[in-house]
């Protein structure tokens, strides 16, 4: 994961749910910095088969034919944030596992592992989606990031990648891949990078890492072998990077122990300022100690808020319904860890999450609040094959409590505000509020300027006799509104009509995100 958070860009009516964003990037050490060898592994199990682990077709990315450029026209493929907070549905409606996403100035990229279960990106090591805020964030695939892979690894095996944007302007990939080459090792008690299973002897799954000057790529594996690669733990996968308040970047990873029957366990590691190599030992955080994680903890991800260090994972079985995201507060990066809660935080259970196994969970920020990606089965799937879908949530670190998703429509009348916040407007600022709600078209198919602006003024004189959100919104719904435009224009006249109120409606707002 890459940072705490990166630093507000811009804010949202002047909301802030949490000062500080993360972002994931993987990173890894060299295996002379991994925990201590525990012996050589001994326990055969089947081999483990997460993002991409299928049996792959003949040949590689180079010889499975070309790759459609942009699937949210020519496939079919939903790319709406608002959209999916609004209905509960997904972002992407495609395979798009163990996502991260990077944000710069006008666009949002997001990653995923490797698939050869989506036609448009199959053979792809790590597909990249881009929704540029030109075109109103409407994604598109870009193709392979990276689209060469060191010659020391295979392919087909690329999970959970996640970037991080450098201060100097260049970007590190990090991501998960075998260790050795070829596939077929042959294994014994002193084989570096061999794993055991029932079947045959596979590689081990190590953290490796890559640069490119764009987000987009390509980036470029130079490396001789995994810089991250504790075998004797079972490997390393999930790498997301964590930046201190001080700007110092660390690595939060996990022993991919489920491969060969030993222990999971989730460590953090600080990493030299270019993040290319360890700078200190691992921390252990925490491992599988709840009946609900099925003896595994893995995708963990991290977010400093209030002084609180939060520490969400994966747990339990990804292709299942009891798949969920845990969490975990920590006295720092390095802990001591401590899980508040005797359940996951998020599973298919909680109110608003529909779609069964939610996890591969990682967060960065825009418009001063905090997005959690994340995947989800696809409806009637299971198991190994099952494909798993991109969701996108807002996430609310109330002061005191634990995190929330924030739901419905103030979350999607944020997500909006917060996506078209950094648009170029008019300076006149009733012209600037009807060109933000023009915006909005496939929520607002018809926006009547006459009445928005009448929209906006009684808004503005709902604030002004200290009214909460509910009666602002039961107010607005008289001129037939709905929740998430009454939402929407509160935001939007308060910053432009009457910014006198703003504090008063980011009050309002931060009311309905946090639920009172």
């Amino acid at each position: 994961m890459e940072s705490r958070i990166r630093r507000i860009r811009r804010s949202v009516g002047g909301l802030s749910v949490v000062v500080v964003a993360v972002f994931t990037v993987a990173c890894g050490c060299p295996s002379a910095a991994s925990p201590p060898s525990t012996g050589p592994l001994k326990t055969p199990i089947e081999p483990n088969a997460r993002a991409g682990q299928i049996v792959l077709p003949p040949g590689n990315a180079a010889t499975l034919g070309p790759l459609s450029r942009n699937p949210s026209t020519a496939n079919g493929v939903h790319l709406s944030v608002v959209t999916s907070l609004l209905d509960d549905t997904p972002v992407f409606n495609g395979d798009f596992a163990d996502p991260s996403a990077l944000p710069t100035t006008d666009s949002i990229f997001v990653y995923s592992s490797s698939t050869v279960t989506t036609s448009y990106a199959a053979g792809a090591h790590i597909p990249v989606i881009e929704l540029p805020e030109a075109s109103g964030f409407e994604g598109h695939y870009l193709g392979d990031a990276l689209p060469v892979l060191p010659t020391w690894t295979v392919p087909g095996f690329q999970w959970r990648p996640s970037v991080w944007a450098r201060p100097d302007g260049t970007y590190v990939l990090y991501y998960a891949t075998p260790a050795v080459h070829p596939l077929d090792c042959v294994y014994n008690s002193h084989t570096a990078g061999c794993v055991q299973t029932t079947t045959r002897s596979s590689s081990a799954m190590c953290i490796s890492r890559a640069t490119s000057s764009s987000p987009s790529g390509p980036f470029v594996d130079d490396s001789t072998s995994a810089f991250i690669c504790p075998t004797a733990q079972g490997g390393a996968i999930d790498p997301s990077v964590f930046i201190a308040a001080d700007g110092t970047p660390w690595l939060l990873w996990k022993t991919d122990g489920d491969c060969c029957g030993l222990p999971t366990t989730i460590y953090s590691q600080q990493l030299s300022a270019d993040g290319l190599s360890t700078a200190g030992p691992p921390h252990r955080l925490i491992g599988a100690t709840q009946a609900w994680e099925g003896n595994l903890v893995e995708g963990p991800s991290m977010v400093e808020s209030g002084g609180t260090f939060w520490l969400f994972y994966s747990a339990n079985l990804w292709g299942t319904p009891n798949y969920g995201i845990g969490i975990a507060h920590c006295a720092s990066v390095t802990g001591p860890c401590s899980k508040p809660l005797g359940r996951a935080w998020l599973s298919a259970s909680t109110p608003g999450q529909s779609a069964p196994g939610p996890g591969g969970e990682e967060f960065f920020e825009i418009g001063g609040v905090v997005w959690m990606v994340h995947h989800a089965l696809a409806p009637g799937q299971s198991g190994n094959l099952a494909q798993r879908r991109l969701y996108v949530d807002l996430v609310a670190f109330p002061p005191g409590r634990l995190p929330r998703l924030a739901q419905g429509a103030p979350a999607a009348a944020l997500a909006e505000a917060a996506l078209y916040e950094n648009a170029d407007l008019p300076s006149q600022p009733r012209q600037a509020y009807l060109v933000l709600l023009h915006q909005v078209g496939r929520h607002w198919p018809q926006v009547n300027d006459p009445a928005a602006v009448a929209d906006a003024e009684l808004s503005c004189d709902d604030l002004a006799q200290r009214q909460n959100a509910p009666q602002v919104e039961a107010s607005l719904e008289k001129h037939s509104l709905t929740e998430f435009q009454s939402d929407l224009v509160e935001i939007y006249s308060a910053k432009y009509l009457c910014p006198q109120y703003e504090q008063r409606a980011t009050a309002n707002l931060r009311s309905s995100i946090l639920g009172g």
